[in-house]
């Protein structure tokens, strides 16, 4: 029954559920379909140790493999070997017990324990001896060594621990397992976690045992049903993990709870404190994973991360629909009109906080041109009637860009960023006007055809204003590339028109001729210019 029931949860890819059911199987009859099945899904929860372990039973307890399992198992053996890494516990006190990341894993001496690449909390008790507890850090194939050496406890009190019924039930403290109910044995003062676990799914939640100096703590805990599992998976791997208010240790824990609701609670030094609020349905089992983000404001974060100088480029592509200006607003009727488009390029130079602020003065460049086809436009020669004509304008701005900024970043090898800049532009703006007209006919003065092409390139200059939102991706410890959205906003500091400063002659029935239409300047670009800039950085800190 249970090995159907994995099956059902393995192909609706609930994998822990999975490989609950699985491993009941294999306790009523291990056989092979379990075995490789629970160690599938052992390897989709990055259980890697304990899949190696599996999949190198399945080898071991079931030579008649046939050759796809045996391909199977052969090759994932070869994959988990180099995710999977060991510690060796050393000048521990013969006896002790070793629990890594909230895991019992026997007593020592023992060969060197596997386990998963990364890092772990290991713990090394015995009692009438202080605790011994650190973090390691352990790559892929590697052996790491630790010296557990044991002080023995000269300072404590006593825990006394019974069941109310009287009933024999193990008896674990401080996740490791001390003995059987009635238990008594010295700990040092301070808090500790007490649970009882007996067959049949009774069991007690977790407890505070308080201990105090030359005292004795006694305890009665009563039995009952706990049919709801829960494992609780802190990131970093050294946090201190509550559970209900009672502080169940530091890494992963995991046990029988109650049905119904709970409350997690992971801190840890130099990250902001997290809290879950979950419901356990009565015969289920649940993983809580919480993963805790940095304090900025954590002296341990600033020294890992202290303030420094920074550089990046970025460029990006300009948008927007149009530049504006009354040459554009012309454009009625059989004329057309595109998309106003660009580049920017700037560089940035500036110092960062510990805290994810930083500082910027910022320089660019920037050029954005638009086209208009067949406008209609009145020329007006000087002393003479005006007449009609037809151009076309293919207009630029461009120039540079001169300010500061501030940005404020988050997260670590993805990273989110925030940057507001403000400055000055300072640059011109062009129109290269092409097209033709026909001369009005006159007395004695017959009507002609002229072209023309003109240019005017005033000057241009602007105060903005550039948000953008950017996401990052850390490729060393130095580099970082990213991507963004932002958006420049232009507010001029005068009109930007037309001046008919040169203007073009023609043959003495026309003469010179002024290109403002109906006398009065014509703006090559508006006042208010906005522009749409999806851009790329590369960042560089110093």
């Amino acid at each position: 029954m249970h090995f159907e029931k994995g099956i059902a949860l393995f192909e609706e890819e609930s994998w822990d559920a999975a490989l609950v059911e699985f491993l009941r199987s294999r306790e009523v009859y291990a056989t092979r379909a379990a075995t490789k099945d629970a160690a599938l899904c052992l390897r989709k929860l990055h259980r890697f140790d304990e899949a190696l372990d599996l999949f190198q039973a399945l080898l071991h307890e079931f030579p008649a493999l046939p050759a796809e399992d045996r391909a199977l198992a052969e090759h994932a053996i070869q994959e988990l070997s180099a995710l999977v890494g060991k510690v060796d516990i050393r000048a521990a006190e013969s006896g002790a017990t070793l629990v890594i990341d909230g895991r019992e894993r026997g007593t020592v001496p023992s060969p060197p324990v596997r386990v998963n690449a990364g890092t772990h909390l290991i713990r090394v008790f015995r009692e009438g001896f202080l605790p011994f507890e650190t973090q390691v850090q352990v790559a892929g194939a590697q052996t790491v060594a630790v010296q557990a050496k044991l002080a023995p406890l000269t300072r404590g009190g006593r825990l006394k621990i019974s069941e109310q019924a009287g009933k024999s039930a193990d008896v674990i403290v401080d996740n490791v397992l001390v003995g059987k109910t009635p238990w008594e044995g010295a700990l040092p003062a301070g808090g500790h976690m007490v649970v009882l676990r007996a067959p049949d799914g009774l069991g007690t939640q977790p407890v505070a045992a308080p201990v105090r100096l030359n005292e004795v703590t006694a305890l009665t805990l009563t039995l009952e049903q706990l049919r709801a599992k829960l494992r609780i998976e802190p990131t970093p791997a050294g946090s201190n993990v509550a559970l209900d208010g009672i502080a169940v240790g530091r890494g992963v824990w995991e046990g029988p709870v109650r049905g119904g609701p709970h409350r997690v609670e992971v801190a840890s030094e130099g990250f902001l404190p997290a809290t879950r609020e979950l419901s356990l349905a009565g015969d289920k089992r649940e993983v809580v994973a919480v993963s805790l983000e940095r304090d900025p404001t954590s002296a341990l974060f600033r020294a890992q991360n202290p303030p420094h100088v920074v550089f990046e480029a970025t460029g990006a592509f300009l948008l927007s629909p149009s530049l504006g200006g009354s040459v554009l607003e012309a454009c009625t009727g059989g004329c057309s009109k595109g998309w106003a488009m660009g580049g920017l390029a700037v560089l940035h130079g500036g110092y960062q906080l510990s805290s994810g602020l930083s500082f910027w003065l910022d320089g660019g460049f920037l050029s954005a041109s638009e086209h208009v086809k067949r406008r209609n436009l009145t020329l007006t020669p000087r002393g003479l009637t005006p007449f009609d004509g037809v151009a076309s304008d293919s207009l630029r701005l461009s120039g540079a860009l001169l300010g500061a900024s501030a940005g404020l970043s988050r997260g670590q090898t993805l990273r989110l960023r925030l940057r507001l800049a403000a400055g000055a532009f300072i640059g011109s703006a062009s129109d290269e006007r092409k097209g033709y007209a026909t001369t009005p006919e006159r007395q004695g003065v017959p009507s002609a055809l002229i072209d023309f092409d003109v240019t005017e390139s005033p000057s241009a200059n602007y105060l903005f204003v550039a948000p953008e939102l950017r996401a990052g991706l850390r490729l060393s410890p130095h580099w970082e590339l990213s991507a963004g959205i932002g958006a420049l906003i232009l507010l001029g500091l005068s009109d930007v028109d037309w001046q008919d400063s040169d203007p073009p002659s023609y043959p003495d029935s026309v003469g010179q001729v002024d290109f403002n239409s109906g006398g009065s300047k014509q703006s090559i670009v508006g006042r208010t210019i906005i522009l749409l800039a999806p851009e790329l950085g590369l960042k560089w800190d110093f």
